[in-house]
C-alpha cells in the first residue's frame, strides 16, 4: 500500500509540473532591455514548417511599446517585424510564429514609454 500511494504521489507530482510548464521556456531578458522579457514554445512540427509560440512580459511601471523581429537565421530575413504594446507589469497573448528552420532568433528594439514609436530608449 505505501509503495502505491508513492507511485500515486509521484504521478500527480509530475502531472501538476507538466500542466504549469506546459513546455515552455524559462523566461529571458532580451538582449538591450532588462524589463523586458520572452519565452518561447517549440509546438509540433507543421507539414514542412516548425511551429513556435513567443510571448513578452513587461516589468516596466508603465505602459510600453516595441518593435520585436524573428528569424529563422541569424543575419538573414526576418519571418515577422512588428510593433508590440504592453500595459505595465503585463504578460502578452501568445503570438504564433512559423519557420523553415529548427530554430529562431528574437530581436526587440525601438522601446518607447508611450503607444507610438517616438523618443526611443537607448540599449542598456
Amino acid at each position: 500500500m505505501k509503495k502505491f500511494l508513492l507511485l500515486f504521489m509521484l504521478l500527480i507530482g509530475t502531472m501538476l509540473f507538466a500542466q504549469n510548464n506546459n513546455d515552455w521556456d524559462e523566461w529571458q531578458k532580451t538582449s538591450c532591455y532588462s524589463k523586458i522579457y520572452y519565452r518561447i514554445k517549440n509546438e509540433k512540427k507543421q507539414g514542412e514548417q516548425f511551429h513556435w509560440k513567443i510571448q513578452f512580459r513587461s516589468d516596466y511601471p508603465e505602459l510600453i511599446s516595441f518593435n520585436y523581429h524573428v528569424t529563422d537565421k541569424m543575419e538573414q530575413y526576418n519571418i515577422t517585424t512588428h510593433r508590440k504594446t504592453l500595459e505595465a507589469k503585463k504578460t502578452s497573448e501568445e503570438i504564433d510564429i512559423y519557420t523553415e528552420e529548427d530554430d529562431i532568433f528574437l530581436l526587440v528594439d525601438k522601446v518607447s514609454l508611450s503607444p507610438y514609436p517616438e523618443k526611443f530608449e537607448e540599449c542598456e
